[in-house]
């Protein structure tokens, strides 16, 4: 990368200074927590030990969910009992009581298949440093991994839009660093996701926000406001600092069309954006017409609370955070994660909002869990 100059560097540590103190001058949350009710864990098969995430949308009458890294239980036809990502879906659409019903893609051992698809030179890469290999490359066991992120329904062009990050993976704990992210093109509930080259001869053609172009990773969170579509990219360390761009649904995948909210207004830069709240790397971000206002709920860093904000608009401003609910925390010291809401599942216009988050149950195996939460005016 090449060297930058110490003006932008000093418009870089205004930038965040601003933003920090308008966000340490955070508004109260316009919305009373009533009550939160436990749901139990979400339904998976008995060939899953364990997935987090948890991202869903509706779409072909269905609420479909997406999953990161899945431990299975048994080996499936390609040798491994791992899953870099995997989905489910199911056509009960009441909540009250938990969902039921999920449906997968699996293979003829009944192990699921991944969600995302993965290019040639992916699988490649994958192949040549896998352990298995007698041959296996330097350093072995280094692997490129595909997380699924957001999703946003897009019916007018008949497709879901399915956010994703890039990361490459070493052996040893924690030891990934991420690529990029992007967007795959989903056309039919049982067709698999596109991941088009958008940017050719590029070194990662298929990434719309390169980090080392100094992209955040958006598709922490997204949603589509009359035909706009707004994504979150949330950076740092515990507490994450959230930038926000919008682009018009269909040019979704052009990247010369997104615009970065820079405090005042949007800006083509993304090196004016400037953060809008904070909260974690999953989170979602909805309209709720309960109490009039657009709601982000995550999970607090290291913690087993989640937390919700409120705002006028997708830009904010964003409130100070007010603790939605607390989680039944896991097995040994690991912490609950990825809390968000399902707003397709809401209740009553947004009265009682489903969320999800994911516990810990044992070595190597979790549940992901529902609270159904009841919302009132402030």
């Amino acid at each position: 990368m090449p060297a930058r100059s110490s003006t932008p560097r000093l418009a870089a540590l205004t930038l965040a200074l601003v933003a920090a103190a308008a966000l340490a001058c955070a508004p109260a949350a316009e919305v009373t927590v009533i009550a939160a009710r436990d749901l139990g864990p979400l339904e998976q098969s008995a060939a899953i030990r364990g997935r987090d995430g948890g991202y869903s949308v509706a779409a072909w009458g269905r609420t479909i969910w997406t999953y990161g890294d899945t431990v299975l239980a048994f080996a499936g036809e390609d040798g491994s009992s791992w899953r870099n990502n995997t989905m489910s879906h199911t056509g009960d659409l009441d909540a009250h009581d938990g969902l039921r019903g999920f449906a997968e893609t699996v293979d003829s051992l009944g192990a699921p298949l991944e969600f995302l698809p993965r290019t040639a030179d992916e699988a490649a890469y994958n192949a040549a440093h896998d352990q298995a290999n007698p041959a296996c490359a330097d350093p072995c066991g280094a692997r490129e991994m595909l997380w699924p992120g957001a999703m946003v329904d897009d019916p007018e062009r008949a497709r879901v839009l399915v956010f994703y990050g890039k990361f490459h993976g070493e052996p040893g704990e924690w030891n990934f660093s991420q690529i990029g992210a992007s967007i795959a093109v989903w056309d039919a509930l049982y067709a698999t996701p596109r991941r088009p080259e958008l940017v050719p001869g590029s070194a990662e053609p298929t990434l719309l926000f390169p980090v080392d172009e100094g992209w955040p990773s958006f598709g922490s969170a997204a949603l589509a406001v009359d035909g706009e579509l707004f994504a979150y990219g949330c950076e740092g360390s515990l507490k994450k600092h959230c930038h926000l761009g919008k682009v018009a649904l269909g040019d979704a995948l052009d990247r010369d069309r997104w615009r970065f909210f820079d405090g005042d207004g949007w800006s083509a830069s993304i090196a004016d954006a400037r953060p809008v709240l904070d909260a974690h790397t999953m989170l979602s971000v909805h309209f709720n017409s309960h109490v009039g206002r657009y709601l982000a709920i995550y999970s607090g860093p290291l913690e087993d609370t989640l937390y919700l904000r409120t705002a006028p608009a997708p830009e904010g401003p964003w409130s100070e955070e007010l603790v939605a609910a607390e989680t039944l925390a896991g097995v040994g010291d690991a912490a609950n994660y990825s809390g968000m809401a399902h707003p397709e599942l809401a209740r009553e216009g947004g009265r009682y909002e489903l969320l999800s988050y994911y516990r810990t149950t044992g070595e190597w195996q979790g549940e992901i869990r529902l609270i159904e939460l009841e919302l009132g005016p402030p």
